[in-house]
């Protein structure tokens, strides 16, 4: 090939590639403008819903935020998304635009729908003709009365004529979060997604009652103030959810906007310290994780301080602190779960479950409110849905709680047996139980010989620990189904479900040598023992079997002490017990 064929091909290949670069760069530039202003064409159908509005339009930042409509309506918007509309913390003066087409034969009543009512301020200004506006001003530091539609979002009703466009700004400023976040629809759309809203709403709330009443009743009958905790926790997160969802401004101080934004702070302060305190008491940190206790009370101490500094300092300086802190709290508490429930707490349990969810929760809640996830169904609410659970499920760990209780109501402190109460509850049952199912049922009576006098020479704290070492030695002895009590004083009961009168005479002369080698030299005790079997007498009820034992005790301190002695070896006639004189 010569020269001169090469230039040629040369040429004509370098025009073919700069014609395909211009088109490239036509297609780029066209995409852009498209992009740069979106246009929304209405569907034919008359009923509209469109979710994820913020997809269609466009965003500008104002940093200075002195920019008016008419100088935005001259600036270029940045094409837009679901991430990039929730734009978070941040000082700037944020517009969308959007334009609105509809091709069809009549005018369109459209709503379009902030879903985060938490704006200070939102301007919405409708295009009618050059230079001509529609305005809409409201945000909730705004009235609520300024609000075209008495809603606990921020709703705007949109017209736009028949086979013509309708632009519309929308002017975005806060000292919170930002999260521009639109639906549209149309009139119908619109009344069914207030029912279901409503019904949801009602359902979160309905739950929210309900634990409050619960609680309020159980602290009423228990006086447990782990209950009282409990419902100021529950108390001031649900106020604060109502706040949060627009719907306390709409309702509870709809002519305070100040008020409203003020107790936004105050609430989750309040929630905050509440929930720790619940935690330390129904996880027993004080005495279990006494250091994680104390790091509970610095976050407490925390709260406290950013709850006075509130009224004094602006709102957007204190909101991300405060963010901050909530999740740390959560964290904390999550950790004092976790902790407690390695060293053997039974309520750490469903508490962790409860507070894991209430992370994940608000996790995704302030990824949102940051900016670095976008506003959807579950990020909005998962924060609520979260807290929905956690409150559900420490209301197991309240439960939890009350068994705990109950159990120590009928346990004894010094002993850890079963105390009088437990006893008189369980022998009737265990009596009836065994005289209509035909089975052996033994019960010993037993005290430690000499009680009053080893205490005047040794002193109430050794005869404490007589008591004690008598109530290790029946833990050991009455397992399961056995049931070890003190009745009182130096006296305790032991009913044997399931034992006949022979293995009641073996397992009892057991207990009284076992005894007899736990404490050595001046401060060695011995005890003395009566029992009674159901098949060796007529007893017409548990207390006159109770009375049998007792008779055989008394018989075996007449004998000498510090031996056994049955009821029917005592009355072998089956003569009615005596009632004993007390013998120290």
């Amino acid at each position: 090939m010569t020269p001169l064929r090469i230039a040629v091909s040369t040429q004509r290949l370098a025009r073919r590639v700069a014609a395909c670069v211009s088109v490239w760069l036509m297609l780029v530039l066209t995409t852009f403008a498209v992009q740069a202003e979106p246009i929304f064409v209405l569907p034919a159908a008359e009923r509209i819903h469109v979710q994820e509005f913020s997809r269609h339009i466009g965003l500008l930042e104002d940093p200075a935020g002195t920019l008016s409509v008419d100088d935005v309506t001259r600036a270029s918007f940045s094409p837009s998304s679901l991430a990039a509309a929730n734009v978070g913390f941040t000082t700037s003066v944020w517009w969308a635009r959007v334009t609105l087409s509809n091709q069809g034969p009549r005018e369109r009543e459209l709503y379009l729908r902030q879903t985060y009512p938490l704006i200070d301020y939102l301007d919405v200004y409708e295009q009618t003709g050059p230079g001509q506006w529609r305005t809409h001003r409201t945000g909730d530091r705004r009235p609520f009365a300024a609000r075209d539609i008495a809603h606990r979002d921020l709703v705007f009703p949109i017209y736009v004529p028949a086979g013509a466009e309708r632009v519309v700004y929308l002017r975005y400023q806060s000292q919170g979060a930002i999260d521009i976040s639109l639906s549209l629809y149309s009139s119908p759309e619109l009344l069914e997604s207030f029912s279901r809203e409503q019904l949801a709403y009602g359902i979160y709330y309905g739950c929210v009652i309900m634990l409050l009443v619960w609680s309020s009743l159980v602290f009423i009958a228990v006086r447990d103030k782990a209950f009282l905790a409990y419902f100021a926790y529950v108390a001031t997160f649900g106020l604060y959810m109502l706040i949060h969802n627009g719907l306390a401004y709409q309702y509870l101080w709809p002519e305070s906007p100040r008020w409203g934004n003020t107790s936004l702070i105050a609430l989750i302060m309040i929630a905050l310290f509440a929930g720790l305190q619940f935690s330390r008491m129904i996880l027993r940190a004080r005495e279990v994780i006494p250091r994680l206790d104390l790091g509970a009370r610095v976050v407490q101490g925390v709260a406290v301080v950013l709850l006075l500094a509130s009224p004094f300092v602006r709102y957007s300086a204190i909101i991300a602190p405060i963010a901050l802190l909530v999740l740390m709290g959560v964290i904390y508490m999550l950790t004092l779960g976790i902790s407690a429930m390695a060293l053997g707490s039974r309520p750490a349990r469903f508490y962790v479950i409860a507070w894991s969810s209430f992370l994940c929760g608000s996790v995704v809640f302030l990824l949102k409110t940051f900016g670095m996830l976008p506003h959807t169904f579950l990020t909005q609410n998962g924060w609520q849905i979260g807290s929905l659970l956690e409150m559900i499920l420490l209301s197991m760990t309240l439960s939890t709680r009350m068994n705990e209780l109950q159990h120590q109501s009928r346990t004894d402190p010094l002993t850890l047996l079963g105390n009088r109460r437990l006893f008189d509850d369980r022998l009737p049952e265990e009596f009836l139980q065994a005289r209509e199912q035909q089975r052996p049922l033994s019960l010993l009576v037993l005290d430690i010989d000499h009680f009053k006098s080893y205490n005047d020479r040794h002193g109430h704290a050794r005869g404490d620990e007589a008591i004690k070492a008598v109530g290790h030695a029946l833990r050991k002895f009455a397992r399961k189904p056995l049931l070890g009590c003190r009745y009182g004083g130096e006296e305790f009961t032991v009913i044997l479900p399931g034992v006949d009168c022979q293995t009641a005479a073996l397992m009892s002369e057991r207990l009284r040598r076992t005894i007899e080698e736990t404490l050595h030299g001046d401060l060695a005790i011995t005890i003395s023992i009566g029992y009674a079997c159901l098949d060796r007498g007529q007893f017409e009820s548990a207390d006159k079997f109770f009375e049998a034992a007792d008779s055989a005790l008394y018989t075996a301190k007449q004998r000498g002490r510090n031996c056994v002695v049955a009821f029917h070896e005592r009355n072998p006639e089956g003569a009615p017990a005596q009632p004993r004189v007390a013998i120290s």
